[in-house]
């Protein structure tokens, strides 16, 4: 059986469709050695690290609405902290180190003072997973160590390189919108959310395009960064997109 590498993208909300990506690969027995993720990839793929199932994961993020995840934080570098994200990460991560993980976990953030992008997997569990998903102006920065951490996807949205060192044969998942969008409405919010994500598909698109199975959950692009209330929606949808490459992923299975 080959040695799997998960990588799991950013996208805001549409990261609850990697839950359903997740399920799938456990009725395929899939076991990755490694996991990588950015921004909403990143949550994902800790909690599963720590071994939560899939579905459990989904009745600890679900929420009603975009403003359980949001604590105003007006004249500071971001609109809003991370508190919801944490409280989670603190009711499950107790030790909140990465060796409590029980599979190796790869967070990518960005970090603006060098304007590099950054691999952490040692220290804090939490403060790596909430810097991954800091989306930048909404989310205040993580400060950590003299460095100051935002959403990876900035930089990164799709961290192969871990992988890749590893020799693992991967997994990519894509929740990244590309492609022509339908009747967009001319506002504000609309306008901005489509140019943030055609900014990160472009460099996401040369990472997706080296994975030996590619997870393209396109039936997440309609739903936004913020649609947190589509939680069971977003979880069929992304195991839906997997079991669509089930025998892609049992050959790879074979190699």
């Amino acid at each position: 059986m080959a040695d799997i590498g998960l990588c799991l993208s950013g996208g805001g909300a549409r990261g609850l469709a990697h839950l359903g990506v997740l399920q799938a690969l456990d009725e395929l027995g899939v076991e990755p050695k490694m996991i990588t993720g950015t921004s909403a990839g990143a949550i994902a793929g800790s909690l599963y690290a720590l071994g939560i199932p899939p579905k459990d994961i989904l009745k600890k993020v679900r929420t009603k609405s975009m403003f359980d995840v949001f604590k105003l934080a007006i004249g500071k570098s971001g609109f809003s902290e991370m508190t919801y994200l944490r409280k989670i990460f603190e009711d499950t991560c107790h030790d909140d180190d990465f060796s409590e993980l029980k599979i190796p976990f790869v967070a990518c953030v960005s970090e603006l003072r060098s304007g590099r992008a950054e691999m952490i997997s040692e220290g804090s569990v939490i403060d790596a997973v909430v810097a991954s998903a800091s989306i930048p102006i909404l989310f205040e920065p993580v400060e950590k160590d003299d460095k100051l951490y935002v959403d990876g996807g900035v930089l990164n949205n799709m961290p192969i390189e871990p992988l890749e060192e590893k020799g693992l044969k991967i997994i990519g998942v894509n929740i990244n919108v590309h492609g022509e969008s339908g009747n967009m409405p001319n506002k504000m919010k609309n306008v901005a959310e489509r140019i943030f994500e055609l900014s990160l598909w472009y460099p996401t698109k040369k990472r997706f395009e080296k994975c030996d199975v590619q997870i393209d959950v396109t039936g997440a692009f309609s739903y936004g960064l913020f649609d947190f209330n589509k939680g069971e929606e977003l979880f069929e949808i992304g195991y839906k997109a997997a079991m669509e490459k089930k025998e892609e992923i049992e050959v790879l299975l074979k190699d």
